[in-house]
This record gives structure tokens, sequence and C-alpha cells, in this order.
């Protein structure tokens, strides 16, 4: 794959390189700066963007903007030091097609470019544990959805859905047959809930849903 490294920091650019060096990937320009990556792209064409969220002139969150729905636009690997959820939750909203940590980096790219290659998406470790631990916390599972295949978000909605009335049959019979109190049964079900979003968590991270 043809690939363009964007960072502010020289040293992280050398870095990359010299990962890269021994794949059969090519690094085809790099630039340290946002307007420096976008009048690259206007004149030229990669595969992958590898993309700090922290730039001199802009964020890579303007450059995702910038280039969301753009017919012939390039996937965009997040690399960044950051770990603030919102920030992840937003690349991934604007079609980032995945989100690498810094530290994770030498051992992680590698992986990433293949899953890019085969048009799949890639989250480090440590950015899938972020996002799982919010995502337990929530009804609302469009990050987790975002994050997959169109087959696999489907996957991940049938499962919720069917776990909704499960509890809700269970939740029933519990308090039926068991007289338990509504809050005792709610506490439960909401545990058995994060359990399965968990379950399936782990399923999407080592890719066999």
């Amino acid at each position: 794959m043809k690939v363009f490294i964007t960072d502010d920091h020289e040293l992280i650019i050398d870095g990359v390189k010299a990962i890269l060096k021994t794949t059969t990937h090519e690094v085809v320009g790099s630039a340290t700066t946002g307007s420096e990556l976008v009048e690259w792209l206007d004149t030229h064409e990669c595969d992958v963007v590898l993309l700090d969220l922290k730039l001199p002139d802009m964020t890579g969150i303007d450059i995702l903007k910038r280039f969301f729905g753009k017919h012939n636009a390039p996937k965009f690997l997040i690399v960044s030091s950051s770990c603030d959820l919102k920030q992840i939750q937003e690349t991934i909203m604007l079609g980032a097609s995945g989100y690498i940590s810094k530290v994770e980096l030498s051992k992680e790219l590698e992986d990433a470019l293949l899953k890019l290659g085969k048009d799949r998406r890639f989250y480090s470790d440590s950015i899938i544990d972020i996002i799982i631990s919010n995502q337990m916390e929530q009804e609302d599972l469009s990050t987790l959805q975002h994050m997959m295949t169109e087959k696999e978000a489907e996957t991940l909605k049938v499962l919720n859905h069917n776990i909704k009335i499960s509890d809700q049959y269970s939740f029933n019979e519990m308090k039926r047959n068991y007289d338990v109190s509504v809050l005792g049964a709610n506490k439960v079900f909401k545990m058995k809930k994060k359990f399965s979003l968990a379950m399936l968590a782990i399923k999407h991270k080592l890719k066999i849903v």
C-alpha cells in the first residue's frame, strides 16, 4: 500500500519509515502540517494517510471533515497520543479507518495496514478498551456499530435486540417465580447486558463476529 505520513514530529515520521522499510508498503511522502498534507493530496494519490490529531496549523479532525465523503479520498488511520473518548468517537463518525495509540505504533502498524488493505478497520487494544468501557454504560451502541463492517454492525443490532427481548422475558419470570423486587431484578439484568456486550466486543476484537 502507498502510505503518506502526517505528524508534527520528524522523529515519529522517521520511526514510521523505519517500521515500513521492512514491509511491502511504500512511503510516498510525509508532512509536518495539515496544509502540507492537503496540498499534497490535491495533486497526488495514496492508499492510506497516517494522521496525527495535533498539528501546528489545523487538527486531524479538521482534515477528516475536509475529506469526509469525498470521492477517491484515501483511508485515514489516526496515529495519536491522545486517548480522549470524544476525539476517538469523532474520528469514527467522520469515517477514519482506524485509530492507533502512538505507544502501540511499532507493534501494531503493520497489522493495521494489512486490515485496511482488506477494507477492514483497525483499533489498537487501548483504544478498543476505552470505547468498550464507555459503550457498556450506554444504551446507544452507535460507536461500536461505526467501528464495524456493515455485516458486523447488523449482528450487533440483532444481538442487542435479542438481549433486550430475553431480558424482558426473564425479568417478568424472575419477579413472578421468585418474588424478586423490581430494583433487584433491574440490577441483575443490567449486569447481564453488560456481560453480553463485553463478550460481543471481545469477539469483535478477535475478528470472529
